[in-house]
């Protein structure tokens, strides 16, 4: 993006740090920031009605990170983003980004980007829990986040491939072999 477009967003972004087991985002509010992800990593979870929470998806380092769904759609979130670690973010608010698009192409094709981006990896990530085994989820897990397995505990793995922390403890030796 030429420089001259982030002066439009520019006055607008700060700088925030958040620590460890912090949300971002409450399942049921509006959603009115989007972060930039510049250093730690998050979770997106939903809880179901037994008041268990189940990962939807982990975003690290240089990922824009916020609920596009419930923007798209001007909705309250259905997921709630914590912080698995001490963050730090750029965040903007969302009404500014959206006035912003109006006048900068740059921004509107930024934020499709980011649409189709989202959309690829939630399609994918769709499939492997409908068609994929267990085993095959986790090595897709590996592939996809080869950093992140140590940065991530276990009972949040096994919450985002669908399993229970004593099944992927009993199953991680013997898949890898």
């Amino acid at each position: 993006m030429p420089k001259n477009e982030w002066d439009f967003l520019l006055p607008y972004m700060k700088v925030v740090h958040f620590s460890e087991k912090t949300i971002l985002q409450s399942i049921g509010s509006k959603v009115s920031v989007f972060n930039f992800l510049y250093s730690g990593l998050v979770r997106y979870y939903y809880l179901n009605e037994q008041g268990q929470e189940r990962n939807k998806a982990f975003y690290r380092e240089m990922w824009p990170v916020g609920n596009l769904s419930a923007v798209i759609m001007e909705e309250c979130s259905r997921f709630a983003i914590e912080t698995l670690e001490p963050t730090v973010t750029v965040q903007y608010p969302i009404e500014t980004l959206k006035k912003i698009m109006l006048q900068s192409p740059a921004w509107t094709r930024l934020f499709n980007r980011s649409c189709q981006l989202m959309l690829v990896r939630n399609e994918r990530r769709e499939a492997e829990l409908l068609s994929d085994s267990s085993k095959d989820r986790y090595l897709q897990f590996l592939k996809n986040f080869p950093d992140l397995e140590g940065r991530i505990p276990q009972y949040h793995i096994a919450s985002y491939l669908g399993i229970t922390p004593v099944a992927l403890s009993r199953y991680k030796t013997q898949w890898l072999a």
